[in-house]
């Protein structure tokens, strides 16, 4: 008798328990189906939204749907996002999305949210990296946007020279430069190794890139291998990039400089040393110097 119950108890639960697995299974199944069906109709817009197709766009949208740019303004309804977007085609007809990274929940069974970063290029304005949120709702079964908001990303600036990481090399007269960039830690900094020759002589240093967690600037420091120390700040200018340092030598004097970097290419950018100064007292501007990529 014992047995039997225990046999009862024992099918009772495996029952439950194979019902509750297959469940899962399907729910998961279905949160898999959901998710490709909204990266679908994200991807379709942001598709129509880079080729200034403001109709396209506005079909994916929700009659209510909110775009929040980034500069915080709000364009409220579907029929006014449409307007924008084909205002902004005719602005900016040229315009590049990539998502860098992106990630999705499901609050309910008809929401959905999907947040990430983003790269937008514009070939009159240079890149920047935004972070998005996107929240996504099913109506008739289809998957639409209710929701876009796009933000710039705290580590914007420092993704916006993602395209450095890798070896270069440049020369002016005798002497010879060859910077390795790399990323540091988890990309939260960048790390450039430079080794300076001329004249049989050789000058090695490191700089190290990155946010400011106090004030959200982007900065520098630089270490010499003979001792000297310094810091400074970089920002991004239209499409130039403008690095203000100062160092102090192993010598104790100061330099400080302000160099100006134009990306070409992307095998190939410019570096201009303006406003040399040695304690104070100047030594004017440098020529450009042409850098290219090794690999």
């Amino acid at each position: 008798m014992k047995l039997s119950k225990f046999l009862a108890m024992f099918v009772v639960a495996l029952t439950v328990f194979t019902t509750g697995q297959s469940y899962a299974q399907d729910a998961t199944a279905s949160r898999s189906t959901d998710e490709q069906a909204v990266r679908k109709s994200i991807e379709a817009f942001t598709l129509a939204f880079g080729t200034g197709n403001a109709e396209a766009a506005a079909k994916l949208l929700t009659t209510g749907a909110d775009l929040i740019a980034d500069d915080g303004t709000l364009v409220r309804s579907r029929d006014a996002i449409q307007k924008a977007i084909a205002r902004h085609a005719v602005d900016h007809p040229k315009v590049k999305i990539e998502k860098l990274s992106d990630s999705i929940r499901f609050p309910s069974r008809d929401t959905s949210i999907v947040e990430g970063v983003i790269r937008v290029v514009h070939s009159d304005s240079g890149t920047t990296n935004n972070r998005f949120e996107v929240h996504c709702v099913r109506e008739d079964g289809q998957w639409l946007l209710s929701m876009i908001q796009e933000w710039p990303h705290e580590k914007a600036a420092l993704l916006d020279l993602e395209w450095l990481i890798g070896t270069w090399k440049s020369e002016q007269g005798d002497a010879q430069v060859n910077t390795t960039y790399e990323w540091f830690g988890e990309k939260a900094f960048i790390r450039a190794n430079f080794t300076i020759v001329e004249n049989d002589k050789s000058y090695t240093g490191m700089q190290m890139i990155g946010v400011d967690p106090e004030t959200g600037l982007l900065r520098t420091w630089i270490f010499e291998a003979s001792g000297g120390v310094g810091e400074g700040v970089a920002l991004q200018d239209g499409k130039q990039w403008v690095f203000e340092s100062a160092t102090e030598l192993t010598s104790g004097d100061v330099l400080e400089a302000t160099n100006i970097l134009v990306r070409i290419n992307a095998g190939v950018f410019t570096w201009q040393p303006l406003d040399l100064s040695i304690n104070g007292e100047q030594f004017g501007n440098l020529p450009p110097v042409k850098v290219t990529r090794v690999r």
